[in-house]
């Protein structure tokens, strides 16, 4: 493998784990805003339930 194509092929690994990390950060955000809401709608609940 000359030097070239070594690069070629850093290069393409480099894209790779960017999108990796691209995706997993999308996907992290998401899972938080779940959560969030998930928390937020059982404190509304016991919120509901407290008033009472």
């Amino acid at each position: 493998m000359d030097k070239k194509e070594y690069d070629e092929i850093e290069e393409q690994a480099n894209r790779l784990q960017s999108e990796a990390g691209r995706i997993s950060n999308q996907q992290i955000k998401e899972v938080n805003k779940y959560h969030e809401g998930y928390v937020q709608g059982v404190e509304d609940l016991l919120n509901v339930i407290r008033r009472r």
